[in-house]
């Protein structure tokens, strides 16, 4: 069994037949790129450092006192002399102890920002004021005024003896 299979849309829109059209539509398409591009590279000059700099969602909320986050080693020689400590606490030895997996999973590091973004960060690592015991503590409060007892008790009235 045939089936029918459709033109690709190159061939339908624009029906480009003769030598002068496929010229014509050339031409038109490169001036609109033309146009396009001259747009984007004014653009590009109004921006200037705009367009260059670290436009991360934590970059917006950086505290503007921090300097820079570590310190790289550019040279061999100051690599070789280098007199970082060996952190226990990580997998591998790296100069950046701080910023490795397993120091974010053991909580050593805290995010500091500007301002919140995260809600961990609005209580951070105090005990609750309100309920020491998170609101999972137990209380008889539901068993005394709910619950009847009378078929509980052993002897009484009702009993058969």
């Amino acid at each position: 069994m045939i089936t029918w299979k459709e033109k690709p849309r190159r061939f339908v829109e624009p029906p480009l037949i003769t030598h002068l059209e496929c010229q014509a539509y050339r031409q038109t398409t490169k001036k609109e790129t033309d146009v396009s591009k001259a747009h984007a590279h004014q653009t590009m000059e109004r921006l200037g450092s705009e367009m260059t700099k670290n436009n991360g969602y934590f970059n917006y909320f950086k505290k503007e006192d921090c300097g820079p986050v570590t310190e790289e080693l550019v040279h061999t020689y100051d690599k070789l002399k280098d007199a970082t400590e060996f952190s226990p606490r990580t997998h591998r030895d790296t100069n950046h102890p701080t910023y490795t997996a397993s120091a974010r999973r053991s909580c050593q590091v805290s995010l500091q920002t500007r301002w919140q973004i995260r809600s961990s960060q609005a209580y951070g690592r105090l005990p609750p004021i309100d309920q020491p015991t998170y609101g999972f503590g137990r209380s008889p409060m539901f068993m005394d005024s709910a619950m009847d007892k009378s078929h509980l008790q052993a002897g009484g009235p009702w009993t058969a003896r």
